[in-house]
């Protein structure tokens, strides 16, 4: 499949290519994803190689980050400036 920059872009499961796959795994870890949504990631996981080999390197940072932090509260303002730069970058991807 060829994409508007003229490139290829693969698609190994209906309805999600590895972009959207690798866009969305966060989302799909954290369970912010309806099922509809879950179904095409998992799928899209299932049948592409690099896209599987991304989602468990994110898997491991994951729970590596939560087992360093754990004891930890990060203060309120950077919680704050993180959630304001996510936000803002949620929107930039959205609007595009």
């Amino acid at each position: 499949m060829i994409d508007e920059t003229g490139e290829g872009v693969q698609r190994s499961a209906p309805g999600t290519d590895c972009s959207e796959a690798l866009l969305r795994v966060y989302e799909y870890l954290d369970g912010e994803l309806g099922p509809d949504e879950c179904a095409k990631i998992q799928a899209h996981l299932d049948e592409c190689g690099p896209c599987l080999k991304e989602y468990d390197l994110d898997t491991t940072l994951k729970a590596l980050v939560k087992r360093s932090c754990e004891c930890e509260q990060a203060p309120d303002a950077l919680r704050m400036t993180i959630m304001s730069r996510i936000s803002m970058t949620v929107i930039q991807v959205e609007g595009f």
